[in-house]
């Protein structure tokens, strides 16, 4: 019983972890400017992301800043990569102001009563 003890003290510290990492994202993400956040979405085009687990979490990015970002400034990301082509679209089409409608309706669909925020998918 010991062990089932102390892995569930181990999955309560760190979805506490986790609570307080995404929390620290929001808030540098809130304080970005358009400039910064222009060049860290970059890296997540294929021949610049460092892996395909960091193209893979692109969408959970997205859902923070939609969460977290003043709407003003994603109109400059999404206008940025828009101006770029073709190529960048995938990223412009993130940052559009219905995909941020259809992310903020997800996450009201599926966050549990009393939660501070919808269920966390990693990837």
């Amino acid at each position: 019983m010991s062990e089932l003890r102390d892995a569930w003290k181990l999955r309560n510290s760190i979805a506490a972890a986790l609570d307080q990492a995404l929390d620290l994202v929001g808030r540098e993400i809130e304080r970005a400017s358009p400039e910064e956040l222009i060049d860290f979405c970059g890296g997540f085009y294929p021949g610049r992301a460092s892996g395909p687990e960091w193209i893979a979490s692109f969408e959970r990015f997205v859902e923070q800043v939609w969460q977290s970002a003043n709407p003003a400034v994603i109109a400059v990301v999404e206008a940025d990569f828009r101006a770029r082509g073709p190529l960048w679209s995938p990223i412009a089409n993130a940052f559009t102001p219905e995909h941020g409608a259809r992310l903020a309706h997800r996450a009201e669909d599926s966050r549990p009563a009393g939660a501070r925020r919808a269920p966390v998918v990693l990837r």
